[in-house]
C-alpha cells in the first residue's frame, strides 16, 4: 500500500493558479498511490455542505473522477474547513476521519493530524477552536442562512488576519513538549501533519516528524511507500 497526503491548499477563487495546480497533481502524481489524505484546510472557507459555489462544484468532481479509478480519499478537518461534513466527503468519494489519526505499515506506526492540536501556545486560538468546535456553536451556526454565514466567516478571517499579524512567532509553531508527549502516548514512529506552513523533515528521538507546507509559491506533498516518507514540492503555475 502507497499513501500520499496534501494539506493547506486554501483554495479560494482568488488563487485560480493553485486550483488548477491541484487538478494537475489529481491527474498526474495522486494517481501513483493507492490512497490520498488530505489533512486539513483544503478550502480557505467552508460554510456548510448546503454551500455549493463553481469552485466546490469543480472540486467535487474532480475528487469524484478520482475516486472512480479505485483510489481511497479520506479527508481530515482543518481551522479553516472544520465544518466539511459526510455530505461532502461521501459526494467525493470519500471519507472523513479522526484528528489525530494513527495506523500501523508493517511494523511502524503513523500519526496523522492537521497540526493545531500542538500549538497550545496559543491560548487564544485553542479557546477559540474550543467554541467554534462544539455542537453548540456549529447547530446554531449552520441553521443561519448562506448569507449570513458567509459575512460571519468573512469575519472571523479578517480578525484571525490581524490577530496572527501580532503574535509572536512561536506561538503559531507546535509546541514541542506536546509533540513528544502525543508521540509517546500513542507510540508512534512517524507523525505527518500541516496547519504550521513551515515544511521540513525532523529527526525526533521517537522517529520521524514532517511538516507539509501551504500551497502558494510552491505545491508541497508527502509520500509513504511501505515504511519510506519523503517532502515533495514543486512550483505553482
Amino acid at each position: 500500500m502507497s499513501s500520499c497526503f496534501i494539506s493547506d491548499l486554501h483554495l479560494d477563487d482568488a488563487r485560480e493558479d493553485i486550483k488548477k495546480t491541484f487538478f494537475k497533481f489529481l491527474d498526474d502524481e495522486a494517481p501513483k498511490f493507492d490512497n490520498l489524505y488530505i489533512l486539513g484546510d483544503l478550502f480557505e472557507v467552508w460554510i456548510g455542505d448546503d454551500y455549493q459555489d463553481t469552485l466546490s462544484v469543480e472540486v467535487i468532481k474532480r475528487l469524484k473522477a478520482f475516486s472512480y479509478t479505485g483510489k481511497k480519499i479520506y479527508f481530515m478537518h482543518g481551522n479553516r474547513d472544520f465544518l466539511l461534513g459526510h455530505k461532502f466527503a461521501e459526494s467525493c468519494g470519500g471519507k472523513i476521519i479522526s484528528d489525530p489519526y494513527v495506523f500501523k505499515v508493517k511494523d511502524k506506526k503513523v500519526m496523522l493530524s492537521h497540526g493545531d492540536i500542538f500549538c497550545i501556545d496559543d491560548l487564544d486560538y485553542q479557546n477559540f477552536k474550543n467554541t467554534v468546535r462544539s455542537e453548540k456553536w456549529k447547530t446554531n451556526f449552520l441553521s443561519k442562512d448562506l448569507s449570513e454565514r458567509n459575512a460571519i466567516a468573512k469575519k472571523l478571517r479578517e480578525e484571525s488576519a490581524q490577530k496572527n499579524l501580532e503574535k509572536k512567532a512561536f506561538l503559531m509553531d507546535v509546541n514541542k513538549g506536546e509533540v513528544n508527549r502525543v508521540a509517546q502516548k500513542y507510540d508512534i514512529d512517524i507523525l505527518i501533519h500541516g496547519h504550521v506552513h513551515r515544511p521540513k523533515t525532523h529527526i525526533e528521538d521517537y522517529g520521524t516528524r514532517i511538516v507539509l507546507g501551504d500551497w502558494d509559491r510552491k505545491y508541497w506533498f508527502i509520500t509513504l511507500i511501505d515504511q519510506e516518507v519523503n517532502l515533495i514540492s514543486g512550483k505553482v503555475k
